[in-house]
């Protein structure tokens, strides 16, 4: 089975993050910016309900970060995530194992079009 494994890192520690994945032998990954609270800095905030409010409130209290997403075979994850541990020890990161039940890649007009079922 492929796995969509993602690391969330503050923006500080995406080049530790992307060494580490590609330490572990990643062949490929795609990156998303965020901006984000965590649950322990939201805490005690209120938000006006009007969109200006609260997406003032964000630019002003929200963090940078980003998740690095990258796809594997499940034998794989645990070294993996291994190493991105000892390379982010101490620092401030999530990872989510994601299984994939199917991958469909298209090739534009081509017509080539492949399925693939993971095994699960």
């Amino acid at each position: 089975m492929k796995v969509h494994l993602r690391v969330f890192v503050g923006i500080e520690n995406l080049g530790k993050a992307i060494n580490a994945l590609t330490d572990a032998g990643i062949t490929g990954f795609y990156i998303l910016e965020y901006k984000g609270m965590s649950p322990q800095d939201w805490k005690g905030f209120s938000i006006k309900e009007d969109p200006e409010s609260t997406i003032a409130l964000i630019r002003d209290y929200a963090q940078d970060a980003v998740l690095v997403c990258t796809v594997v075979d499940e034998d794989k994850v645990d070294d993996i995530v291994e190493t991105v541990e000892e390379s982010l020890e101490g620092e401030k990161y999530t990872i989510l194992e994601v299984p994939i039940r199917r991958i469909i890649v298209r090739y534009g007009s081509n017509k080539k079009k492949t399925h693939k079922k993971t095994e699960q």
